[in-house]
């Protein structure tokens, strides 16, 4: 309790401007030792029940000091009867203050009262936070003895609304859990202010401190970052709260949580849209000497005896000659938060208490907000408050983990999936439920963890074998798959894996026998495959003899040309990846081909392409091996690079322009049979290749059987289509083998966010490159009159007699798109010019129209001469390339 003093005057009271979850109308003296909060009557009672009969759940709030309900005072007597908690420490002078105050506030009140009033008033949502009363709770002010106090007002509970709340006020509350945190962990936060919490100076209010408002909580923290933002909320290097000072003031949270999880499980309440408010010091250097200052006292004090359980406990003890109350929380290593505060007590008498009144403070954790609360005895504890309660031990838990790394172990045929989402968290969070099937168990665990890389998960092999599509890990070797990656890592023998870095969803697929697994299917094709490659590679050797080791072979003499197809979110994107894989490692150089604009192999996406695959792929590329960082560039790369001939679609779906795909497929079509022809290591080898999602419901059959036709394939493999399947037969005949193989339970959901920060991601790598190698474009500025840039037609129309390409005027539009070099002059047919292979991309970063010039972006010096640069609609420009 606070010592004698004289309180201010009313001229000399202020609103409370550390408030954080929208509450108006607070207010605190200037030295901000009280707060005075505007409450209805069911919050006073249950603050004076609590300190009343329950003292352990009091332990939880602020210090309860009273009430103020003002309108009924006429004379300083009767302000001493409504105060009985505070009067004693009111000045004269305050209390005449008071009493003027409370009749003005009655007067206005009779005025109000005398206008018409509706006889049934309907609840309406209380936009300004303000709540209609004459009363208020007075109360320590949580947050009085911090320099910089980081404030974060969590909101417990997935229901937030009480029993007798209006049907209209339910129906809203829902909605808010449900599109919130509330719904998936049981609290949301509600509002947060954070020193130097921005690096921009015009994010920060006047005390540097970057305030985070209700709208935070609802719109901007979901179930995939609200472990990142709470980590944001402490561990903060702009004020100077590294790690260690971090996980010291987490830990002391987790002490506190805890005690709040066991006094709840052992209380009979409920309590609705009440919060859990934590404050520590936000000032880095101010934080360090809290502590030690505090410890250092603890320590003269013998504190080592005593049990330190948080800013929990108001019962009072003699230490020293010294009435305390103690504030703690401990942590393994050198840092160790021990607060003292208290009151030195002479002869009965309360005095200042001097040194331990000038104690800086360290951090502190209350529950708050009890207008919806009330005390139901015999109906048990309040499991609602404390699911979020729960939640937040769980993720405190893991902030104060020193090690990152965890252990998953797979039997055979596993699988571990695993999902790096697009934002990167500096703690970790783990989150475990688990889903059975007749065949496997998946259980499925959300996590994240501190790392020191630029962003992505680590995964090392520690023993056994693993694969990520075909393409083997090396064992205890690091590997980093950045943001934005969802996969798969799968073992034929068993395997340990340390996992680490940046959060992730992931997923292990247990499969009672490798039989149950999807994964067998293609297993044993491969090994089907590479039969049909010996039985291509010794014929040609038998030709070679015959020909008196001529070479050239025959067409009888090629490998195995194999499609793989089926509907969309079927995978045949990995398992076409993971053939060509495992044809690379048992030696082959296999001819690998996509033909599906929408994704892009070794080229930006927009594109149609087609390499040999003689070389082990990049494990860590989000492509699994298709990406951009297999091509050649200026830099170094972590594998042997593809030599990829490529050909500009510019669309991003085959049906947007079917005639000009058709030309585009037969001209890689033809340099396909070229390569076979020349090369009877690549012919043994056969060919992969890529489609784009068919249906047979949407007509899509015609895509496939030119494929077929243009490719010359003889083997189709259809995921988890028996209808495409059945098409295919009929209309191929046994000219073909149609193979159906099982969907994949695992197929990763990509949706428009996804995809588009796939193919933003391709092209910053295509110029910039990535964590492993570090691009710098050339930029050059030319002049308008020296390139020649052509404009694709948005449909088909140039198949109706109408140019394929139209050479258009240098405009500010085609700032921020990326244009395809190709390999023709300017001064070719515009249908040579839209046919011709892609020699390279450029970007557009600025256009002068005034002084008619434009900087562009290239991966490679020199001019670009009379290259022609054609400008299509996909994909779409990257604003924040530059950014």
């Amino acid at each position: 309790m606070a010592g004698s003093r004289a309180l201010p005057n009313h001229a000399d009271l202020q609103p409370y401007n550390h408030a954080v979850a929208g509450h108006d109308g607070t207010l605190s003296d200037p030295d901000g030792e009280f707060f005075i909060k505007p409450c209805v009557q069911q919050e006073i009672d249950f603050y004076e029940k609590a300190f009343r009969d329950h003292l352990d759940f009091a332990a939880l709030m602020p210090l309860y000091l009273g009430t103020l309900a003002l309108n009924d005072v006429t004379d300083v007597d009767s302000l001493n009867e409504q105060l009985p908690g505070i009067a004693d420490h009111l000045s004269q002078g305050l209390k005449e203050e008071a009493v003027l105050m409370a009749k003005e506030a009655a007067a206005a009140e009779a005025a109000a009262e005398q206008a018409d009033q509706p006889i049934d008033i309907a609840w309406r949502p209380n936009k300004n936070s303000k709540i209609s009363t004459n009363k208020s709770v007075v109360l320590q002010n949580t947050t009085h003895g911090f320099k910089k106090p980081n404030i974060l007002d969590a909101k417990l509970g997935q229901r937030l609304w009480a029993d007798d709340a209006p049907m209209a006020k339910r129906k809203r509350f829902d909605e808010i859990s449900k599109a919130t945190t509330n719904g998936s962990h049981g609290f949301r936060i509600a509002g947060m202010r954070v020193y130097k919490g921005s690096d921009k100076a015009d994010e920060l209010d006047s005390d540097g401190f970057k305030v985070f408002n209700k709208d935070y909580g609802r719109f901007s923290v979901n179930k995939d970052n609200v472990v990142q933002e709470l980590g944001n909320f402490i561990f903060n290097e702009r004020a100077g709260i590294d790690e260690d000072l971090g996980r010291a003031v987490a830990q002391a949270f987790l002490e506190d949580l805890k005690r709040v999880e066991d006094v709840l499980a052992n209380s009979e309440t409920r309590m609705f849209s009440a919060s859990l408010l934590f404050t520590f010091e936000g000032d880095g250097e101010a934080l360090r000497a809290a502590i030690e200052e505090n410890n250092a006292l603890a320590d003269d004090a013998k504190q080592e005896e005593m049990e330190l359980v948080g800013e929990i406990d108001i019962t009072r003890e003699k230490i020293d000659g010294i009435e305390a109350q103690v504030i703690s929380g401990a942590i393994e290593g050198d840092l160790k938060v021990v607060e003292i505060m208290g009151d030195v007590v002479v002869d009965g008498e309360e005095e200042d208490d001097g040194e331990l009144s000038n104690l800086p403070r360290i951090y502190s954790l209350k529950l708050i907000d009890f207008a919806h609360a009330e005390w139901v005895p015999g109906q048990g504890p309040d499991e609602n408050s404390l699911l979020g309660v729960r939640s937040l031990i769980e993720i405190f838990e893991e902030q104060t983990t020193t090690s990152t790394a965890r252990t998953i172990t797979l039997r055979p045929f596993w699988e571990w999936r695993f999902e790096v989402p697009r934002t990167s968290s500096t703690t970790t969070n783990s989150t475990t439920t688990t889903a059975t099937t007749s065949t496997n168990t998946a259980t499925t665990t959300s996590s994240s963890s501190s790392t020191a890389t630029d962003g992505g998960t680590t995964v090392r092999l520690t023993s056994g074998t693993a694969e990520r599509d075909g393409t083997e890990l090396a064992q205890n070797h690091v590997y980093t798959f950045p943001r934005n990656t969802k996969s798969k890592l799968l073992t034929y023998t068993g395997a340990t894996l340390e996992i680490g870095g940046d959060a992730l969803i992931d997923s292990v697929a247990q499969y009672a026998a490798p039989e149950a697994s999807p994964q067998l299917g293609v297993v044993n094709l491969h090994s089907a495959l590479q039969d049909l490659r010996r039985a291509a590679a010794a014929a040609a050797a038998g030709n070679d003899n015959h020909n008196g080791g001529g070479g050239g072979g025959s067409q009888a003499a090629a490998g195995p040309r194999v499609m793989v197809c089926g509907e969309a979110g079927c995978g045949k994107t990995t398992v076409a990846r993971t053939l060509a894989a495992l044809a690379t490692r048992a030696g082959g150089q296999p001819l690998v081909a996509s033909v599906d604009p929408k994704e892009g192999m070794l080229a930006l996406p927009g594109t149609i392409s087609a390499a040999v695959f003689g070389t082990v792929m990049d494990v860590e590329d989000p492509g699994g091996g298709f990406g951009v960082s297999g091509s050649p560039s200026s830099g170094a790369s972590a594998v042997p690079v593809k030599l990829p001939m490529v050909y500009y679609v510019g669309k991003e779906r085959v049906d947007e322009d079917v005639p000009l795909w058709n030309a585009l497929v037969g001209k890689l079509g033809s340099s396909v049979r070229a390569k076979f022809a020349a090369d009877e290591v690549v012919r043994a080898a056969g060919l992969v290749l890529d489609t784009p999602a068919a249906s047979v419901a949407k007509g899509d059959m015609d895509i496939l059987t030119r494929v077929v036709d243009e490719f010359a394939v003889n083997i189709a493999v259809v995921l988890g289509s028996a209808g495409i399947a059945a098409e295919l037969q009929r209309r191929l005949g046994e000219d073909v083998s149609i193979i159906l193989l099982d969907k994949s339970d695992g197929v990763a959901e990509r949706d428009k966010d996804f995809m588009k920060f796939t193919r933003e991601a391709a092209i910053k790598e295509y110029f910039f490159g990535d964590a492993k190698r570090t691009l710098s474009p050339f930029t050059q500025s030319v002049g308008f009159d020296d390139v020649a840039i052509f404009k694709a037609p948005d449909d088909s129309s140039f198949y109706n007699n109408q140019q394929a390409l139209e050479r258009v005027e240098i405009s500010a539009g085609m700032s921020h798109w990326t244009l395809a070099v190709m390999t023709a002059s300017v001064n070719d047919a515009p249908e040579t010019i839209r046919q011709a292979p892609v020699m390279g991309f450029v970007a557009i970063a600025d256009v002068d129209e005034e002084r008619r010039r434009l900087k562009i972006l290239s991966p490679v010096s020199g001019r670009l001469g009379n290259r022609p640069m054609v400008w299509a609609r996909w994909p779409e420009p990257y604003i924040n390339l530059l950014g």
